[in-house]
């Protein structure tokens, strides 16, 4: 098992999203999103079942968390400067600022993230999934600021074509 280079959106958090009619869902813009790291000893699913999708469940369990006793704390960091754009004709994109770990950080063998809603507390699964992002390779720090960096593409884009 491993991460692999590839990052996805879940297929069950559009599904989800698209569902929510009448539910009194806020949306990642108003909702705490968070990011948590993780090693490689997961292989990310994009079409998992939706109870599998979230933070400390399915293959994204404590167990392959990467943490920092202080700034990389089990579940992550929450996300800044939330937005959403349509950057190209048929193209939504979710985006937000780096996020970084204040202070003195050690963190080793951090392979990708998962971001979720940590907002949704029942319903479908508790913290759901949004999507996961690799980092092409193993990312670590010691006594030192680890940063992730989005992509200039957004933390995640959806197409309609």
């Amino acid at each position: 098992m491993a991460f692999g280079a590839s990052s996805s959106v879940f297929r069950e958090w559009n599904i989800q999203m698209l569902q929510v009619s009448g539910t009194g869902y806020t949306g990642l813009d108003s909702d705490t999103v968070k990011v948590s790291l993780h090693n490689n000893s997961i292989t990310p699913d994009k079409d998992a079942a939706v109870a599998s999708t979230g933070f400390n469940t399915g293959t994204w369990t404590t167990t392959n968390e990467v943490t920092d006793a202080t700034n990389w704390v089990s579940g992550g960091r929450a996300l800044a400067s939330k937005t959403f754009t349509t950057p190209a004709t048929g193209v939504c994109m979710f985006d937000a600022a780096d996020l970084a770990g204040g202070g003195n950080v050690t963190i080793s063998n951090a392979y990708g993230c998962l971001v979720y809603d940590d907002t949704i507390t029942a319903g479908t699964v508790a913290d759901q999934g949004v999507c996961f992002n690799s980092f092409g390779g193993a990312a670590s720090v010691t006594a030192g600021t680890f940063t992730i960096v989005w992509s200039a593409s957004g933390i995640a884009r959806w197409s309609s074509s």
